[in-house]
């Protein structure tokens, strides 16, 4: 979310403000140091059946009704100065219209036009617009997007497509012909009032403004790609009847006719691919061409039991052709890619010396020219707001339509700076929090080695000094190893010793940590199989041994069925 004024408060400076914000009421701006001509609305009353906004009961021109409901309320949002109310559009997804008639007929004949006003999209904004409209011969209940307009100049979003728009009429005799800016500048989409200025000066040039800064500007009548289409004819043309001259070259470079083609250069040349001439003919090479590769083999006979009637005609197999045992018919050597291959013939190219440059039509005066060309607006009598918005929460407020950029620019100073700045320290308190907030980067071993006391400040002072020269010393051998080990000899020496050492001595330390856990593990094992073993004769002696009661039944002679044949083969001790 973008905060213009943002770069003036830190952290600090947002309580400060906030305690400012709740003990800063809302003062209205003083009208009477406004030129008589001069248009402002601050929107000072509660009802709007009172304010003279009236809302449209017309249809758009598809039929579509306006729907949206208007009232005058504070920002429930961020907001700024206690008891400042605005315009505010109250409902979500619909067509809004409103619009209000000035107090007196609006002409900027031989003057400057300046357009002013902010719009604050509470709930954000998706897809939907904040521009007004200049209207003339306004009839607010029938208000629609049938209805001409002067100048539509304001915000306008939705999805991709962000822009301030700047529209105007090309001709005071034509509804349809309008002209639009080529390349408008980007609307403000934050949750605060912004405030858009248009600056349109009697002799054409043009202002955009957003929250004081210029965001666009040009001549309307001079600029060719700053409207589409221009709003002026320029004052030379090319001559639509000019035709470009027969003898007229304009190829800056053509091919050197003095250079022909090589008699074998498509031979040499222009073929991909070429005999091999490493590739001899085989000896014993038959070129006869009519010579067959397989023959029948004369030495075959019929065999006796072949009956034509029922196996077929009877056919002697093939056999290679004696004649073609090394090859028959036109050698060719197998094709390899030629190296000298260039492609296609084209003579060398040079400097055109007839070239007489690129031909335009000659400039002759555009009838339609005007030195006295001006922006084609009727007198306006009434501002209107027509747009679509996906959210409701909009809120216009502080709007201006007169000659003065002062007036403008005084207007903005003293209503716009300073509720800005309450809104924005507002938003620092209670804008969302992310839910995974920043954490700071990874220590470096720089950072480990700068920071204070203790341990590691003991560490450091005998050793920082020595540790950044070795990283300097490091940085210059990566850059160039021999020139750094020239200039220092001894230190470069010592270093590779400290490093072969610590080296030597990591890697010691490191096998024997690795060879008493391997070692550790093997007498484990070698301890899990003694007790296995241990275990197991333990069982085997449990089996041989003979009970009282079988040593008794064997004495007697009365041991009996499986009994007695296992204790018979014992031997009683």
């Amino acid at each position: 979310m973008e905060m213009p004024f943002s770069s003036r408060m830190g952290a600090s400076g947002v309580l400060p403000f906030l305690r400012l914000a709740s003990a800063v009421d809302f003062v209205p701006f003083d009208k009477s140091s406004l030129d008589e001509s001069s248009f402002f609305e601050q929107f000072l009353g509660l009802d709007l059946a009172d304010s003279g906004w009236v809302p449209s009961s017309a249809l758009k021109i598809d039929g579509s009704p306006y729907l949206g409901k208007w009232e005058i309320q504070e920002a429930y949002k961020y907001g700024g100065f206690a008891g400042d109310r605005g315009l505010v559009m109250t409902t979500e997804a619909n067509f809004f219209a409103i619009s209000r008639k000035l107090p007196h007929q609006f002409t900027s004949d031989g003057q400057d036009l300046v357009l002013q006003f902010e719009v604050k999209f509470q709930e954000g904004i998706t897809c939907g617009g904040g521009y007004l409209k200049l209207l003339s011969d306004l009839d607010p209940p029938a208000f629609s997007d049938h209805s001409r307009y002067e100048i539509m100049f304001g915000p306008d979003i939705c999805g991709s497509q962000n822009r301030v728009h700047f529209l105007t009429k090309k001709d005071e005799s034509d509804d349809s012909l309008e002209s639009r800016l080529r390349t408008p500048p980007m609307a403000r989409t934050d949750q605060l009032s912004n405030l858009y200025t248009l600056v349109v000066h009697a002799d054409g040039d043009m202002e955009i403004r957003i929250n004081g800064g210029v965001a666009k500007a040009g001549n309307l009548l001079n600029s060719a790609n700053l409207m589409v289409p221009p709003l002026s004819e320029p004052e030379l043309i090319p001559d639509p009847d000019a035709k470009k001259p027969d003898d007229w070259d304009d190829r800056p470079v053509i091919s050197d006719p003095s250079v022909e083609k090589p008699a074998d250069y498509d031979e040499v040349y222009n073929s991909i691919w070429i005999p091999d001439p490493n590739v001899p003919k085989p000896e014993g090479w038959n070129d006869d061409e009519s010579e067959p590769f397989q023959i029948a083999d004369p030495e075959a006979s019929k065999p006796d039991e072949w009956d034509d009637e029922e196996d077929g005609e009877w056919r002697a197999p093939l056999i290679r052709n004696p004649k073609c045992l090394h090859g028959c018919g036109k050698w060719e050597p197998p094709m390899i890619a030629n190296t000298k291959y260039k492609g296609k013939w084209s003579p060398p190219a040079i400097e055109n010396p007839d070239y007489k440059g690129e031909w335009k039509p000659p400039l002759i005066a555009n009838p339609e020219f005007s030195k006295a060309a001006n922006i084609g607006l009727r007198p306006i009598n009434g501002i209107g707001i027509d747009v679509w918005s996906m959210q409701s929460g909009v809120m216009f407020d502080n709007i201006y339509l007169g000659n003065s950029v002062a007036e403008a620019e005084r207007i903005g100073n003293e209503t716009f700076e300073l509720k800005h700045d309450l809104e924005y320290a507002a938003y620092k308190i209670a804008k969302p929090r992310a839910k995974h907030e920043p954490k700071p980067p990874p220590k470096t071993f720089e950072d480990i080695m700068d920071e204070e006391p203790g341990f590691l400040a003991w560490i450091r002072s005998p050793f920082s000094a020595e540790i950044k020269e070795a990283l300097v010393l490091w940085g210059a051998f990566q850059v160039d190893p021999v020139t750094t080990m020239l200039q220092h000899p001894i230190r470069f020496a010592v270093y590779c010793f400290v490093f072969v050492v610590a080296f030597t001595f990591t890697f010691g330390a490191v096998n024997v940590l690795v060879f008493l856990y391997l070692n550790s593990r093997e007498d484990a094992k070698e301890h899990d199989k003694k007790r296995l073993a241990a275990t197991k004769q333990e069982e085997e002696q449990s089996k041989d041994m003979v009970t009282d009661e079988e040593i008794i039944a064997q004495i007697r002679g009365k041991a009996t069925g499986s009994k007695t044949a296992r204790t018979t083969t014992r031997k009683v001790r």
